[in-house]
């Protein structure tokens, strides 16, 4: 496999801030400790394949080879810790908006623990009167513009950068380190180029989990990009069948990735943290590889005798 010099370089790293955050879970109530464990594994790079959300925790541990002024370990840990445990909490939220889960009571229970922790954290780290805080408010606000515009209005449609503010939370990471530093300078410099990376994390999730978000009425930027195409509204609830059939069209699969490819060519030099630049790539790289599987899958379905089906889903 190739090096991923974006993640392969903090592996011991990543290991001691997980091993912090299953500390801190061991101390919640029963049910909800075990809940969380189970969690931990599951978002855990080094256990398993985890998705892309590295992006939610890794940027303090970057900053120890950052750069001028680069984080102490020990200071880079906690905050990685912090935003880790803060990213769960999000996650969290994010499922009960979009799947309505049975055990939601217990979710809930769960996300108020990983919250308090998280803030506990951060005030071990950011004084009362520290710029932390806001940041921390505006990014939390984004996140609130974020899921809730998504009910009423096309954000990917309208700019897809907009695609980012789900996640803007996780900023959080890099204002927080560089206020550290003492280099509050740099932080709109790299968070637009951390809301392109987020932009793209979120093309690559929407494209894959496009069937899913049609069932239940989730809104999705693949599915907004192809509704634009065919000059449907969106978002709407049931999906367009003509929608539907079009989301494996080749031609717009390949210019949804040409979106993402477009923001890349706009990512700052940043050269003092080349790490997010090879994140951004391998993001981009993975839309792609998503698409070619795609495409893999219907040519076995037209050597299969399902050809009709493909054909019309290149109708426009």
């Amino acid at each position: 496999m190739m090096r991923r010099e974006w993640f392969d370089p903090f592996r011991s790293d990543v290991e001691v801030v997980f091993a912090a955050a299953e500390q801190l879970v061991q101390n919640y109530p029963g049910p909800i400790s075990h809940y969380a464990g189970e969690q931990l594994k599951l978002a855990n790079p080094l256990l398993r394949d985890s998705g892309h959300s590295y992006i939610g925790y890794i940027i303090p541990l970057w900053m120890q080879h950052a750069g001028p002024g680069r984080l102490p370990a020990e200071t880079a840990h906690k905050l990685s810790t912090a935003c880790l445990i803060h990213m769960l909490y999000f996650l969290i939220q994010d499922e009960i908006m979009d799947q309505r889960p049975e055990d939601i009571t217990l979710k809930l229970a769960l996300g108020n623990l990983y919250y308090v922790d998280a803030l506990g954290i951060y005030r071990e780290l950011f004084g009362n009167t520290s710029l932390f805080w806001s940041y921390y408010r505006q990014y939390v606000m984004e996140w609130s513009t974020g899921v809730t515009e998504e009910t009423m209005s096309d954000p990917f449609g309208i700019n897809p950068l907009r695609n980012a503010q789900k996640a803007a939370p996780l900023l959080l990471g890099a204002a927080g380190s560089l206020l550290l530093l003492e280099q509050e300078e740099r932080i709109p410099s790299l968070c637009a180029d951390l809301d392109i990376a987020l932009m793209t994390l979120q093309m690559t999730d929407d494209f894959t989990d496009f069937n899913e978000d049609a069932e239940h009425g989730n809104y999705n930027s693949f599915l907004s990009y192809v509704s634009s195409a065919m000059k449907l509204d969106y978002p709407a609830y049931p999906v367009s069948e003509q929608v539907i059939r079009n989301t494996y069209n080749s031609r717009f699969m390949k210019s949804y990735a040409d979106i993402a490819w477009h923001h890349y060519t706009l990512t700052s030099s940043n050269d003092w943290i080349p790490q997010l630049r090879s994140f951004n790539l391998f993001l981009c790289s993975a839309l792609d590889q998503a698409i070619e599987e795609v495409e893999a899958h219907k040519k076995s379905l037209m050597q299969g005798g399902f050809s009709y089906l493909i054909h019309a889903s290149q109708q426009s």
